[in-house]
């Protein structure tokens, strides 16, 4: 089977939805494999949020370190913030966006697969074809695309590794930045709720060593 992140966009949340409960069926079926699975919402804003039922599995599987949950992490992220906002801007015109298409990364193909205001489906999934999905895409009225699993870890680990880089970058620019008038009251603002959070962190333990008992 290939293994594949997919990514199912729909204009209403229901047959997000639907969509989640069929491929469900699928898998059951032995037509594909399914291993996590979101249906998640994007605001007309361009924000990001999980719309599964807390009880759901798959929203569960979701938080455990998978790579879905990576995918889901970077979209809401800074950097999907970025990578989300003035396509109009950036491409200018529709040849220009043609163009640029085949160099553009993977989250920025899934994110321009989720426009603002539509509800998608986001599945890590093995496929034997592109049949069920595709015919599933056309029965909802929806938009399928469809990238390797490697292909996606790749980028997301590139992104992370981009990311650590970057607050790297930002802490020392801060600290450079600092005045020498500053510094030593820096460090003494520092030192003053070290204490006071040594006392939370110290009530937080006393609070569930009394809940466990």
């Amino acid at each position: 089977m290939n293994q594949n992140v997919i990514v199912m966009s729909f204009a209403d949340e229901s047959r997000a939805f639907r969509a989640l409960a069929e491929l469900k069926a699928a898998a059951a079926a032995g037509d594909m494999q399914l291993q996590t699975a979101a249906v998640v919402q994007r605001s007309v804003e361009g924000t990001f949020s999980v719309r599964n039922d807390e009880a759901d599995d798959m929203a569960l599987a979701t938080r455990s370190g998978t790579l879905l949950g990576s995918v889901l992490g970077l979209l809401a992220g800074p950097l999907g913030m970025l990578l989300g906002g003035g396509y109009g801007e950036l491409f200018g015109h529709s040849g220009s966006k043609d163009a640029a298409q085949g160099r553009i990364s993977v989250v920025d193909q899934m994110m321009q697969a989720m426009p603002p205001g539509s509800t998608s489906l986001i599945a890590t999934a093995g496929e034997k074809s592109p049949d069920v999905l595709d015919a599933l895409a056309r029965q909802l009225s929806g938009v399928v695309l469809r990238r390797p699993h490697a292909v996606v870890q790749e980028e997301i680990s590139a992104a992370e590794e981009a990311s650590d880089a970057a607050a790297r970058e930002v802490r020392r620019i801060l600290r450079d930045k600092k005045s020498a008038q500053w510094h030593n009251q820096f460090d003494n603002w520092k030192e003053e709720i070290d204490e006071s959070l040594a006392r939370l962190e110290s009530n937080i333990c006393d609070a569930f060593g009394r809940g466990v008992a």
